[in-house]
């Protein structure tokens, strides 16, 4: 285990570490909005977030699903020590916000032209976090773009096992977007998470359904936020060390876990679609 800065030292030293590196062409145009860079060209491969609509499908990354890493021995955990990225593209020079998490699986198609309720199916678990404690919801608008704002109620079960019920707005941010809202009376953009009732965590939905259908197609992520970043401008390597200057609270990577980022970039009220480059460094013991 990695306990210590001696134990991150040690697993230097003995080789037990791997730089990832990782290129995501431009995908869609942004501007103080959350997108998903899953839908753009690059390494890690493009992702539709396709399946069987209103079904969780699980995610296990293999190879080039997400940002790699080794597998290692059973016994030993691996921990995510740094990350650096940046942006090469000359129009986009304003500050950027960057969530990495794990995405542990998804609803995809939930029907936005509906306003009938859309029974979830959970014929699988979740794969990693099964306690579901962190876990958190996230509405991207994907295949089909949405055409209004609209409203939906979402029954889910949180991780103590409870029925819950949350009302909340889906922004039309725009396809391939991000389009979760806080609540569901707020017009503002911004929002990345669905504003759960006490915010501890979810296991699975129960049922969807559209008060004010917002047209398009929707898919509903069930991610683990993992650690923020926030960037410069398109000439700055933007760094995160997760050991020294992070109180050796380097985020824990389990087997089959799908890394990913959201990001955001404010540049002067124009959209820019905005490339990404970098590396991911992973040690374990």
């Amino acid at each position: 285990m990695l306990r210590t800065l001696g134990d991150f030292a040690t697993a230097f030293d003995q080789g037990r570490w791997h730089l990832q590196r990782f290129l995501k062409n431009a995908g869609t145009a942004h501007q103080t909005q959350w997108a998903d860079p899953t839908f753009a060209s690059g390494q890690p491969a493009y992702d539709a977030r396709v399946g069987t609509a209103a079904t969780f499908t699980p995610c296990v990354a293999q190879k080039n699903d997400a940002i790699y890493f080794p597998g290692i021995d059973p016994a030993m955990e691996r921990r995510l020590t740094s990350v650096s990225m940046r942006t090469n593209q000359s129009t986009y020079n304003g500050p950027g916000s960057v969530v990495l998490y794990d995405l542990l699986g998804y609803y995809p198609l939930i029907d936005g032209d509906s306003a009938d309720i859309q029974t979830c199916d959970n014929p699988a678990t979740l794969p990693r976090y099964a306690d579901g404690n962190g876990v958190q919801l996230v509405i991207v608008n994907h295949v089909a773009p949405a055409l209004v704002d609209g409203v939906v109620i979402i029954n889910y079960v949180d991780r103590f096992d409870n029925l819950k019920t949350v009302t909340t707005r889906v922004r039309n941010q725009g396809q391939n977007l991000v389009s979760s809202s806080a609540n569901s009376t707020s017009a503002a953009g911004g929002s990345l998470f669905v504003g759960l009732q006490a915010a501890t965590g979810i296991k699975q939905i129960i049922d969807i359904q559209y008060t004010t259908p917002p047209g398009g197609l929707h898919c509903f992520y069930l991610v683990r936020p993992l650690a923020t970043m926030v960037l410069g401008d398109n000439q700055i390597f933007a760094e995160r060390e997760f050991v020294q200057q992070n109180g050796l609270h380097a985020p824990r990577v389990y087997d089959g876990a799908w890394l990913g980022f959201f990001d955001m970039v404010a540049n002067g009220g124009t959209a820019r679609a905005v490339n990404w480059f970098g590396h991911f460094t992973f040690a374990w013991g």
